[in-house]
């Protein structure tokens, strides 16, 4: 019979990795193991939001408040908006400890850096885990199909079991 000391979760919020936590606490229970949520935050896949632009931006205005437009042969020389850099990060944990406590059980919630199935299996190395669980699918379908999926890397590339919940 398998038995497990310390178990991973892989969750980055979408109804997938919910199911995948909510396997691993029911695991945990069974088991009386150590339960670490694991959310990798990946830089290049934060999304950027540019500002709109403003009324007048780039224009300059002459004698009676009439625009005069940008030449477009110069318009390399009007800086650009700034951006702004959205992520999920905090909401993400927020939500997994919620369902932890929901669920009663206290656990660890570490975030991580990289790509995610490298970063997983690193840090479930590093913390000698016994069981990988992460749900089946991503949620962008277009970088699964060009990059494949997580679960389908970590299946491939780990050597602590991992468990594909649907």
């Amino acid at each position: 019979m398998f038995h497990a000391d310390r178990l991973i979760a892989a969750f980055d919020g979408s109804d997938d990795s919910k199911k995948a936590l909510q396997k691993a606490i029911d695991l945990s229970k069974t088991f009386h193991a150590d339960l670490t949520v694991v959310h990798s935050h990946n830089a290049k896949d934060t999304q950027t939001i540019v500002d709109p632009p403003r009324p007048g931006a780039g224009a300059t205005y002459i004698g009676g408040g009439i625009a005069s437009v940008p030449d477009p042969l110069q318009a390399e020389r009007i800086s650009p908006d700034p951006m702004i850099y959205e992520d999920r990060t905090e909401e993400i944990i927020a939500e997994a400890r919620m369902l932890m406590n929901g669920a009663e059980i206290d656990g660890d919630i570490d975030i991580l850096e990289g790509d995610p199935a490298d970063a997983i299996i690193e840090h479930a190395d590093r913390i000698s885990a016994d069981l990988i669980v992460i749900g089946s699918r991503d949620r962008n379908r277009l970088k699964k199909l060009l990059f494949g999926s997580v679960s389908e890397k970590l299946s491939s590339k780990s050597d602590i079991p991992v468990l594909i919940v649907k």
